[in-house]
């Protein structure tokens, strides 16, 4: 398996399968951990639906795939992407249906320093879109937008601060506020059951994590397989970078 940036491939896809997926004794989305199933050759598969080209069309292909195969993950739709529409929020439900789980990807503090509105507003906002159209939201995982580091304006903070049960001590204390561009918004972290959720997939247990963020695999994918049964793996996959994957697949 490829280590450098690229587009995965369907050979990739059938590798990941042969050497992860299929070795496991069970493909579950992350409500199933969240609920305890943490068995150690239990692979908990995720996908973050980020805003890159195809991201949701090849998301629905890949929940096909899983489907055919008898995997069942979570997708993560990203409320600040192109792709959220009220089509495609109706059409997500497809995910549901093909047995899968369907949850938010927060990128609400960045979205509220953007349009001068409260975190808060913005992530209720989008859930109310998600589960008006009749999906089950209850998990949820930061969205690593572009305005959460040094390089703008002095900006540090992760998305999932929103949360009193994802703090990240490091960045600052809990309460605080942050500017970028002139726009002052306040971190004042609420409960997930505030919002009805359940669980952060970050904030999960896990022995292990394997993801292709950034179109890599950002740990050795063979130190991974032969890891893999020593503890819970989770592996996050991003649609974004498997659409020539899942185009083959569908050809």
């Amino acid at each position: 398996m490829r280590q450098d940036k690229h587009e995965f491939t369907a050979d990739e896809l059938a590798e990941l399968d042969a050497r992860l997926y299929s070795q496991a004794d069970r493909v579950v989305p992350m409500r199933d951990v969240w609920k305890g199933d943490t068995g150690p050759r239990v692979l908990a598969l995720r996908h973050d639906v980020d805003d890159n080209r195809d991201s949701f069309e090849t998301a629905l292909r890949m929940a096909e795939w899983e489907r055919d195969h008898g995997y069942s993950s979570t997708y993560f739709l990203l409320h600040s992407a192109s792709y959220w529409t009220a089509d495609n929020l109706v059409r997500a439900l497809a995910f549901e249906d093909l047995g899968h789980e369907v949850g938010v990807h927060v990128n609400a503090i960045a979205v509220a320093l953007r349009e001068r509105r409260s975190p808060e507003w913005v992530l209720l906002e989008a859930l109310g879109d998600l589960r008006s159209v009749g999906l089950r939201i209850e998990g949820c995982v930061a969205h690593g937008d572009e305005l959460c580091g040094d390089g703008f304006g002095g900006v540090r903070f992760v998305n999932d601060e929103m949360f009193i049960e994802c703090p990240r001590p490091s960045l600052g204390p809990p309460v605080r506020d942050i500017t970028h561009k002139g726009t002052t918004v306040r971190i004042e972290p609420q409960h997930l059951s505030d919002f009805h959720l359940g669980y952060d997939a970050n904030w999960l247990p896990r022995g292990r994590y394997l993801s292709d963020s950034g179109s890599m695999w950002r740990d050795s994918f063979d130190d991974v397989v032969g890891w893999f049964g020593t503890g819970q793996l989770h592996v996050n996959v991003h649609s974004d970078w498997w659409s020539k994957a899942f185009a083959a697949v569908a050809a």
